[in-house]
């Protein structure tokens, strides 16, 4: 669907985009499997990298290359099919992502950002290629220019909503829209309730997003070779899963709004890590006959002793793993961690980052 330039604002249609969103941890689940009770809310954070970065442009067909390209394909045909597109190409270039399915979100991210990307090109028209009304992007370290645009919170459930993603953990869909700290409340489920389609469902509403400290750094370490669950074997580990105590759901609601949130608002580190810890051992504990099943489930336990062996009091999984990931005051304090963690061969089976927590969310530039 090629529209002519428009003489209204003088400015043709983009003819490709650069769409660049964050990482996220899932800190772990407030709440699942009891009936007519809110399932699926927590919390979790946003990290500047590893980031999802893809390239999309307007090409005679629908086409995908580099990681994840099937899943990126699969993406824009529902973007395709839910928005009415009609007959429109797309040349779509994942130019870099972490890998699937290690506790950094990326099926999330990638969906939005492929969906951010197609609904630029092809669906909001030539209005969208005129300068924004208000400062894009609007953090103070980024260079503003007329060519950037971020999402606010219409924005990402409407992407989401197209691409099928939030049904479990909105934490990935509301960190799209201006990255931060995140905490969600979860779905209202009832019981024998009909499974309802992404028209009609609700998403899981966010209590609360906070900017952490600029300062503030995340080392995250990822095994090599290692993956978490997804898709069906997922849904049959939650099939598995007993109900998640109503008693500790309330303690992790008390950890994280009397905790982990007055922390991270007052930016008090040393109460903000320990609340982090705390909260993501206990929301692991429903998850233990399942997730220590996995191949490296004693690892990723050795690796958080160690941690806090090292003085890491803020250190804990991201979702089924096995990412694992460490609050650090600084930069400096960052820096110290990986020298020692290298030099106790660490980096022989880990790929070791690191990270700012996120502020802005994603980001799409207009490069044509």
């Amino acid at each position: 669907m090629c529209m002519p330039p428009s003489e209204q604002t003088g400015t043709s249609l983009a003819t490709a985009v650069d769409v660049r969103a964050p990482a996220r941890l899932h800190l772990g689940m407030l709440s699942f499997g009891v009936p007519d009770t809110r399932s699926f809310g927590g919390v979790g954070v946003m990290l500047d990298r590893p980031a999802i970065h893809v390239r999309l442009r307007r090409a005679p067909r629908l086409e995908a290359r580099g990681l994840h390209a099937e899943r990126a394909l699969a993406c824009a045909q529902a973007c395709v099919a839910g928005w009415r597109l009609g007959d429109v190409g797309c040349s779509i270039e994942i130019v870099a992502a972490p890998p699937a399915h290690v506790g950094l979100g990326s099926g999330t991210q990638l969906g939005l950002a492929v969906a951010a990307g197609m609904r630029h090109l092809f669906k909001l028209g030539p209005e969208a290629n005129t300068p924004p009304t208000t400062p894009h992007p609007a953090q103070d370290d980024l260079e503003p220019t007329d060519h950037d645009w971020l999402f606010d919170l219409r924005d990402a459930l409407e992407l989401a909503r197209v691409v099928s993603r939030g049904r479990r953990s909105c934490v990935g869909v509301y960190g799209f829209s201006r990255g931060g700290l995140i905490i969600e409340s979860g779905r209202m489920i009832r019981e024998n309730a009909v499974p309802d389609d992404d028209i009609t469902r609700d998403f899981s509403p966010m209590v609360a997003r906070v900017r952490l400290p600029t300062a503030w750094r995340c080392v995250l370490l990822m095994a090599r070779d290692a993956t978490g669950l997804s898709g069906e074997a997922e849904r049959a580990a939650f099939a598995r899963l007993p109900p998640v105590p109503r008693e500790l759901t309330a303690e992790l609601s008390r950890i994280a709004l009397l905790d982990l949130l007055p922390a991270a608002v007052e930016g008090k580190f040393i109460e903000f890590s320990l609340a982090v810890r705390k909260y993501g051992g206990l929301a692991g504990m429903p998850f233990q006959p399942e997730s220590i099943k996995l191949p490296y489930a004693q690892a990723t336990s050795d690796l958080l002793e160690l941690l806090a062996e090292l003085g890491c009091p803020g250190a804990t999984q991201s979702s089924w793993g096995p990412a694992v990931m460490a609050c650090c005051e600084s930069l400096e304090k960052a820096g110290i961690l990986v020298d020692r963690l290298e030099s106790l061969g660490l980096a022989r089976h880990h790929d070791i980052v690191i990270a700012r927590f996120d502020t802005q969310g994603a980001v799409l530039r207009v490069i044509e």
